[in-house]
């Protein structure tokens, strides 16, 4: 167990507990921190800390914690920032294993002083290991401990108890989702605030839940990741476990990605780069918090389950809406056999046998009681759902036929009832096993995450003992490399680059020319410029000695000259890598040329990734229909292409955190061929 595994153990466990900060004043943070400690049903020791007083109730108090009896397992610091660091000091002198530091003032304020703060903080956990909870956070919670410690208005109540571990980055957002989970019917295992992160941050706590016994579903509420390789062998972790992680990110802004260099950097962007990491995670993600709670609570009653969601509905409006939302969230309706297609027209030859089903097409389910029970035997079939209206006259006529349903089949069966139902009639629902939903939306969002499929984590080989040297003096340049430093670096990975020629004069240019053959390239490649076509330093398809000679002459003083072959490719295709922050990097591919960004169609893959990953999402990208459809006649496009985003993995593997970015655009497709005709390889600073 690693030390900060071992210190969470310690803070979700905790067997003693000080409150630094304590006064006489009732109405003082640290003061409500203490009662939501002691009403929890704390069964451990618990001290208060504060210079004028010497106790609260039964609780002792001492002046410093140098003065406390015993080390304790974790304080809560009820003090402002500016006291916050020296008090950070004197816990860990007193071998206090973890501090929860609810003051803001920190890093999140944005200024010179509350950054100082942060760091100093970093600084003290790092040369004292004592562990951080925070700054800026409101505290944890361990249901089935009985354990409170922070200043939340759930952290005054007792909630109830279940597997789903809350991790968030807002604190403030616990109450609305421990109140959204109680009314679903679901409890909370552990929480943590995890605040500005300035030690402790989001993945420690994953990390910790998935080996937390009590916790069963983990729901990450996030605005950013400090490691995304790290995340990804997490999930897969958690999924070998039994573990079911969902997500909600907040603050997905794209203002950052405006200020990249390369067009892979910016075609990229955060939200994009995140999704991709989650989709390559096997993670769901949600949209709200109600869709976040409600994915949890099926997680947590159901679990994970395989093949297409079966939909129901007293309307064929309410059938179209299962079908839509379906869609818009990557559900699989299932699809009948032939047998439950068989027995069904049996049972009225006239009517459509679609999914989702219109239960009035069969004459209402009253008179048809057998259809719920023919839909979920079906082995395609991993979970139904229906959409239903309380009924004027009593239970629903539908509760019976789905009850027996349930029972023969076992399978999950979620009723969605937007007008809601008397509680009588919804009891009677709850004891034969069926949930009842009041939302639609988020309903379908969490039946989407428990057809979401875990994913492995990706073993891919090393790059190829040709690579270059670690040492490779091009990385050491620390700026964007030229178009001719780019392509050679990138053709000693295998990826097919077009026949560049460097020309010293205007005469070598035209003789070079008339050995490749008109019409040529023509451009110049001047350092510090990225993006030559912006300035007019490409000439394509010069077809003669006399228009080089012109277009030469347009080049600036000192530019170095390259000469290249005409590439005919059939499309033009953008590849490249890009870093994005808290992701790592990232493989992408697109539909390429100088419209790149306006057109942008791309599709990202975490690195590492394997081959089949890179085909199956190519296959549904907007690249790949072109190249599957049936006026694209190059059989081996698709495959010249992948192999070249291998190698630009590699390419990637080898260059570890020295590389920032690389566009290859346009890569020309086509006769067989993938070759990239320009580069820009982009190193770290």
């Amino acid at each position: 167990m690693s030390p900060k595994i071992a210190s969470l153990s310690a803070l979700f466990e905790a067997r003693s507990i000080a409150i630094v900060g304590l006064s006489e004043d009732a109405r003082k943070q640290g003061r409500i921190v203490l009662r939501n400690v002691l009403n929890a049903g704390f069964e451990g020791v618990v001290y208060g800390i504060g210079r004028n007083v010497t106790e609260v109730g039964a609780v002792k108090c001492f002046a410093s914690p140098a003065d406390l009896p015993e080390p304790v397992d974790v304080a809560f610091v009820a003090l402002p920032a500016s006291a916050s660091t020296v008090s950070l000091r004197e816990l860990a002198a007193a071998r206090v294993k973890v501090a929860i530091l609810g003051a803001s003032g920190f890093a999140e304020a944005g200024d010179e002083k509350g950054i100082a703060r942060q760091n100093e903080l970093k600084k003290i956990s790092a040369e004292t290991g004592i562990c951080l909870v925070g700054p800026n956070c409101n505290g944890v919670y361990n249901a089935n401990a009985r354990l409170s410690i922070g200043f939340n208005t759930a952290h005054s109540k007792r909630l109830q108890a279940g597997d789903i571990a809350i991790f968030s980055h807002s604190g403030a957002l616990f109450d609305a989702m421990v109140g959204q989970l109680d009314r679903l019917g679901a409890g909370i295992s552990i929480f943590a605030s995890a605040g500005n992160e300035a030690d402790l941050d989001l993945l420690d706590y994953l990390e910790y839940a998935i080996g937390d016994k009590q916790s069963r579903v983990i729901a990450l509420l996030l605005d950013s990741l400090s490691d995304g390789d790290r995340f990804r062998r997490l999930a897969h972790r958690a999924a070998q476990a039994g573990k079911h992680i969902v997500v909600l990110q907040i603050g997905t802004s794209e203002i950052g990605a405006q200020a990249a260099v390369a067009h892979s950097s910016r075609l990229a962007g955060n939200a994009a780069a995140y999704a991709a990491l989650f989709e390559a995670a096997g993670v769901p993600v949600v949209s709200s918090i109600e869709s976040l709670m409600t994915a949890a609570a099926l997680l947590s009653f159901y679990g994970k389950v395989e093949g297409g969601l079966a939909g129901m509905s007293s309307s064929g409006a309410g059938a179209s809406l299962i079908a839509d939302l379906a869609a818009k969230y990557g559900l699989s309706l299932a699809r009948w056999n032939a047998d439950s297609i068989k027995t069904l027209k049996e049972i009225s030859p006239i009517t459509a046998t679609n999914n989702p089903i219109d239960l009035g097409n069969f004459q209402g389910v009253e008179r048809r009681p057998e259809i719920p029970s023919v839909v979920a035997a079906d082995p395609g079939v991993g979970a139904l759902m229906a959409l239903v209206q309380s009924f004027p006259l009593g239970a629903h006529p539908i509760f019976k036929p789905v009850s027996m349903a349930r029972a023969s089949s076992k399978k999950p069966f979620v009723i969605v009832a937007p007008g809601g139902f008397p509680a009588d009639e919804q009891e009677q629902y709850v004891a034969n096993g069926l949930r009842i939903f009041g939302e639609t939306e988020n309903t379908m969002q969490g039946l989407a995450a428990m057809f979401t499929a875990s994913r492995p984590y990706p073993e891919v080989s090393t790059p190829p003992a040709s690579s270059p040297a670690r040492d490779e003096p091009l990385f050491g340049l620390k700026r964007a490399l030229t178009e001719p430093e780019s392509l050679s670096l990138l053709r000693r990975f295998g990826i097919d680059t077009v026949e560049t020629h460097i020309c010293r004069t205007v005469d070598e240019a035209v003789i070079v020319a008339e050995k490749l053959g008109w019409p040529v390239v023509l451009k110049a490649a001047v350092e510090g410029v990225a993006h030559k076509s912006d300035l007019g330093f490409v000439h394509v398809g010069v077809p003669n000695a006399d228009a080089l000679r012109k277009a030469h002459a347009s080049f600036p003083a000192g530019a170095t000259a390259m000469v290249q072959a005409m590439i005919r490719g059939k499309l033009e295709v953008i590849a490249g890598i890009t870093r994005a922050q808290g992701v790592g990097p990232l493989l992408l591919a697109g539909l390429g040329g100088v419209h790149a960004e306006a057109i942008d169609a791309v599709t990202l893959w975490p690195i590492p990734t394997i081959r089949a990953d890179i085909e199956r999402k190519l296959a549904t990208s907007a690249l790949g229909r072109i190249l599957s459809s049936p006026r694209w006649t190059d059989a081996s496009s698709q495959k010249v292409l992948v192999d070249s985003l291998m190698a630009l993995q590699d390419f990637a593997l080898w260059a570890g955190d020295r590389l920032e970015a690389v566009d290859i655009n346009p890569i020309m497709l086509g006769n067989g061929r993938a070759v990239a005709v320009d580069a820009l390889v982009v190193p770290s600073k």
